[in-house]
C-alpha cells in the first residue's frame, strides 16, 4: 500500500487518467477542474508538490504540468483502478476469434493476438503452451508401408503430434504392436521433456531385441519427441505503439523494435509470467530490459489441461488500464474454456 492521503490519491487519479487520455503534462487548474474534491488551483498545486516529492508524478519542464511516473502508476493499478466492463464490440469481436478454433492451435492463436491488437489498440501478444511439459497419454505406431512407421503421439488432453519414421528393413505388424506396448508401459504419465531426455536410458535394456526398433527409436527420439516448434508467440499490432507520442524518439522507438523481433529474448520474458497463474503488470522499471522500460506489458494465463500459455498486450505506460485489464482477463478465460471442450 502507498503511504497517500485520500487528497493526494484522488489528484494522482485525476493526473493519471488526464495524461492517459491527453498526453500532455496535467497542471494544477486543469485537476482542480477535473477533481471532484473542489479545491482551488493553489491548494491542488501544493498536492502535485508532494506527489512529486514522493516520486509519483514529474514535472518534464519547470513550467510544465506534471505527468505519471511509474510508482504513480503502480499506485494507481493497485489501489486507484476501477475497471471498465467489455463493450458489445469487444465482445463480439473477441467471441469471434475464440468460435473461429478449428483444431489448428497454431492459427488460432495467430487470430487471437491479432483481434488483441485491435481492440487494446497496442501489441497484442500470445505464447502457445509448452508441450514439453504435457503429459503423454499414449503412443500408437502404424505401419504406413513395408517400411515406414508414423508415430502419433497423444497427450493429455487430445493434442496430438504424428511423425514418420524411416526403417531399414521390413518390419512386421506384430513386432511393431510389442513395441509400442513396451513405450505406453514405460512412458505413460511422463512428459514430452522427460521421455526425449531418458528415452534411450529407459528402453536401454531391449536395444539389442532383433527387430532393431527400439535402436531405431532410441536413436530418433530427439526429433520424434521435439515439441520445440510448438513452443512460439504471435506478435500483431508493432504499428499501434510506434505511433504513440512517446515513441517518436527515434532511439527509444528503434530499442523497442529490436525487444519485440529478438524471438528468444521475447518467448523467455513472457514465459516467466506463467507463474504463479493469473493476471500480471509489469510497469515501467519493473520490466527488466531498458528498452522496455517505457512500456507496461498486462498478461494473464490460459490453460490447455495441465499446461499454462500466456496471452497479454504490450504498450506504453500511458494505457488505458481500465480497459485493457479486463480485455486480456475475459480473453485468458474464454481460451481456456474454448481448448477444454475441443
Amino acid at each position: 500500500m502507498s503511504n497517500l492521503t485520500e487528497r493526494e490519491k484522488s489528484i494522482l487519479k485525476t493526473v493519471i487518467r488526464e495524461f492517459i487520455e491527453n498526453a500532455a503534462p496535467v497542471g494544477s487548474l486543469q485537476v482542480a477542474q477535473k477533481s471532484k474534491l473542489g479545491l482551488k488551483a493553489a491548494s491542488v498545486r501544493r498536492i502535485l508538490g508532494s506527489l512529486e516529492d514522493k516520486g509519483y508524478l514529474m514535472q518534464p519542464h519547470t513550467s510544465a504540468g506534471r505527468i505519471p511516473t511509474w510508482a504513480g502508476y503502480r499506485v494507481y493499478v493497485n489501489e486507484l483502478l476501477e475497471k471498465s466492463k467489455l463493450t458489445e464490440r469487444q465482445q463480439r469481436l473477441l467471441n469471434r476469434a475464440i468460435e473461429a478454433y478449428d483444431g489448428d492451435v497454431q492459427i488460432f492463436m495467430g487470430k487471437v493476438a491479432a483481434v488483441l491488437a485491435d481492440i487494446s489498440n497496442q501489441i497484442g501478444i500470445v505464447v502457445t503452451p509448452k508441450f514439453y511439459e504435457a503429459i503423454l497419454q499414449r503412443v500408437h505406431l502404424l505401419l504406413v508401408s513395408s517400411n515406414r512407421v508414423m508415430v502419433v503421439l497423444t497427450v493429455k488432453d487430445q493434442q496430438v503430434r504424428t511423425v514418420l519414421v524411416e526403417v531399414q528393413h521390413k518390419i512386421e505388424q506384430e513386432d511393431l504392436k510389442r513395441l509400442e506396448q513396451k513405450i505406453n508401459q514405460r512412458f505413460y504419465g511422463k512428459s514430452l521433456r522427460e521421455i526425449k531426455n531418458t528415452f534411450a536410458h529407459i528402453m536401454a535394456d531391449l536395444k539389442s531385441e532383433k527387430t532393431g526398433l527400439v535402436r531405431l527409436f532410441s536413436e530418433t527420439a530427439d526429433r520424434i519427441f521435439d515439441f520445440s516448434r510448438y513452443e512460439n508467440y504471435w506478435l500483431h499490432g508493432t504499428n499501434n505503439i510506434i505511433h504513440q507520442p512517446e515513441f517518436t524518439d527515434v532511439q527509444r522507438v528503434s530499442g523497442l523494435i529490436e525487444v519485440l523481433e529478438d524471438r528468444d529474448y521475447l518467448f523467455h520474458f513472457m514465459e516467466k509470467r506463467e507463474r504463479p497463474p493469473g493476471i500480471k503488470i509489469t510497469i515501467g522499471h519493473e520490466n527488466e530490459t531498458e528498452k522496455m522500460q517505457e512500456c507496461s506489458v498486462i498478461t494473464s494465463t490460459y490453460r490447455l489441461g495441465d499446461i499454462l500459455g500466456v496471452v497479454g498486450v504490450i504498450g506504453p505506460m500511458r494505457m488505458r488500464y481500465h480497459r485493457v485489464i479486463p480485455v486480456v482477463e475475459y480473453l485468458a478465460s474464454a481460451i481456456t474454456r474454448k481448448l477444454s471442450v475441443a
